[in-house]
């Protein structure tokens, strides 16, 4: 994690007044803010006085001014309301979890996201139930049948890289670019990997979120950011867009909100432009895997689901 840095927002200073009462706060205590403008924060709060708060994000430190502040709620007093709530669907899970830090989630799920590698290309996936069912993009896995998962297991020794060759698609929408694999049973074996929990609400213009997944092949890669949006659609389909850094191999990976829970799958980023990332709102994830028997795979046409065929060539000369 990089060293803290002062960072200054419009309208957002950091008070340093000599005169204004603190209040302590223990550096692991975790609290929701919720602003004015509706948007939600949660992180590690480091100071609280008359004049506003201030929040370790992770990457920066801001100040919010007291005006802007509509509600506090403390993740340590409020333990019982923001238990975790999982609920269990055949082969994934849905909830609400108790808000923590960045690092405390990543040590929690960051070994249910997988490297999925095919003889075109490498992307990301993620767990979603302990019996080897995890998403990932349509588009990483499309044309090829030969795939394979790269699982990271914690050891007493540090991490072992898990090959896993023995791979089944289960079902695909290439329309909505997202596909159901299964990790055969005896691979797995001797694995203890955790699975993710899906949540079932929608993200919030300006909530804090994190992407795990395999950028250029650099595994295990985490970045942060915010929700920029979740109204923006693209070729009529609608999407979260946020600023955290994504790039060529983060496809299929989770973005997870600051409790844990997957918002989105990561699906694309524009390589020219810093800080324009998108992905599938959870929502859409859930229905493919409620209604998942519509998107059988078929072996013998591997391209099978909704497909749009380019429009028959007219010569300019008839």
């Amino acid at each position: 994690m990089r060293e803290h840095v002062l960072f200054f927002h419009v309208g957002c200073m950091l008070l340093l007044s000599s005169n204004c009462a603190v209040r302590a706060i223990a550096d692991d205590e975790v609290v929701t803010v919720r602003l004015s403008s509706g948007a939600e924060l949660t992180a590690p709060m480091l100071r609280r006085n008359d004049n506003g708060i201030v929040l370790d994000l992770g990457s920066e430190i801001i100040s919010i001014p007291g005006s802007q502040v509509v509600d506090v709620s403390s993740a340590t007093d409020q333990a019982a309301l923001t238990a975790a709530k999982e609920n269990q669907h055949d082969i994934f899970s849905t909830g609400k979890l108790k808000p923590s830090t960045v690092a405390k989630l990543v040590d929690t799920f960051g070994d249910a996201v997988v490297t999925v590698t095919t003889p075109i290309g490498m992307g990301s996936g993620f767990l979603i139930s302990d019996r080897g069912h995890f998403i990932t993009n349509y588009h990483v896995i499309e044309e090829t049948l030969e795939i394979t998962v790269t699982a990271f297991q914690k050891t007493r020794s540090g991490y072992e890289r898990k090959s896993l060759k023995k791979v089944k698609i289960l079902a695909i929408n290439p329309l909505r670019d997202l596909a159901l694999l299964q990790i055969d049973a005896a691979e797995l074996e001797g694995l203890d990997l955790p699975h993710v929990v899906i949540s079932q609400s929608d993200a919030k213009s300006g909530e804090m979120v994190f992407a795990i997944g395999n950028p250029l092949g650099l595994e295990r890669s985490i970045t942060q950011g915010i929700v920029s949006s979740v109204t923006r659609t693209l070729s009529h389909l609608r999407f979260i867009q946020t600023d955290a850094a994504v790039n060529p191999g983060n496809s299929g990976g989770p973005l997870l909100n600051l409790r844990g829970e997957v918002v989105g799958v990561v699906c694309s980023g524009y390589a020219m432009f810093d800080g324009l990332a998108f992905g599938i709102p959870s929502a859409d994830l859930i229905e493919f895997l409620r209604h998942r028997d519509a998107y059988l795979f078929d072996e013998s046409q591997p391209q099978n689901g909704i497909k749009y065929l380019p429009p028959p060539f007219r010569s300019e000369n008839p």
